[in-house]
């Protein structure tokens, strides 16, 4: 059976049901923008780091209605569904584990009779790329949360949440996750130091110092860029490093005099 719905924040609003049927979905391409510098007299050009443009996902429909009022009212829902204020994100059926961020969208609209219409809802995917539909913290290989040609592995080891300081991330992406590009990524770490403590991801060689004392009970989460001790920022006392994640596996090791240890990665698979 084929799906579509809307999630705006917490609450779930389908478009397909009824008497509303999901036909197919279409994607554009991945638009990849290059940064190059000419410089007179080296031959070529200086490349920076690729960014990635918003792109469109088109679904579309078919409304079989009762009669002509019926039609115009069903428009009228759909309309309310779609034009929103705020973001929200699109999930459907031929990619059920993953949600698209949209902003915008614009509905197109072919009448076949007075009580039926085929359209299509072109959403403005502005993040640049989809997200699965639940983060790290919601991960299991058997609730059916998650698909494997979503870039998941069938290894029964994958956990986000360690109390060992030598461990494995796995990140199921397609591309580094990397909060100085927007994308989330939240660490949440429960420990006692006085001295202060050290995570090194091996794999990609970021490393993220916090200087300070801590004690067990105290919270302590670095969110993307930044760090909150006792949900204040204490960027002060760390050395501002950002921690990322390549796709596949990440070894990371925590160093320091530390005890009561506990460490938890949170965030969403990203693809391109």
């Amino acid at each position: 059976m084929r799906w579509a719905y809307i999630i705006d924040e917490s609450k779930v609003t389908h478009i397909s049901g009824n008497n509303c049927h999901f036909l197919e979905s279409e994607i554009t391409e991945v638009n990849t923008k290059t940064k190059e510098q000419e410089i007179s007299g080296v031959d070529g050009v200086l490349v920076g780091a690729n960014t990635f443009d918003a792109f469109e996902l088109t679904l579309k429909f078919y409304y079989n209605g009762v009669d002509n009022s019926d039609l115009i009212l069903f428009t009228e829902k759909i309309k309310r569904i779609i034009h929103t204020r705020n973001p929200m994100y699109v999930v459907h059926s031929e990619m059920a584990r993953r949600k698209y961020a949209f902003n915008s969208a614009k509905i197109e609209w072919e009448k076949i009779t007075n009580s039926d219409v085929t359209f299509s809802i072109v959403f403005n995917c502005f993040k640049g790329y989809s997200e699965s539909l639940y983060p790290t913290d919601q991960f299991s290989l058997g609730d059916g949360k998650w698909q494997f040609e979503s870039g998941l592995v069938p290894d029964s080891n994958i956990k986000y949440k360690h109390t060992r300081t030598l461990f494995d991330i796995f990140n199921g992406s397609s591309d580094t996750i990397d909060p100085r590009h927007g994308h989330k990524l939240k660490i949440r770490v429960r420990l006692a130091t006085e001295t202060g403590f050290k995570i090194i991801n091996k794999k990609t060689g970021d490393v993220f110092e916090y200087k300070g004392s801590l004690k067990a009970n105290q919270s302590f989460v670095i969110d993307g860029g930044y760090a909150y001790k006792d949900e204040k920022r204490c960027g002060r006392q760390t050395n501002h490093g950002i921690i990322t994640l390549a796709p596949g596996y990440n070894t990371f090791e925590v160093w320091g005099k530390i005890s009561d240890f506990e460490i938890e990665f949170i965030f969403p698979f990203i693809y391109r």
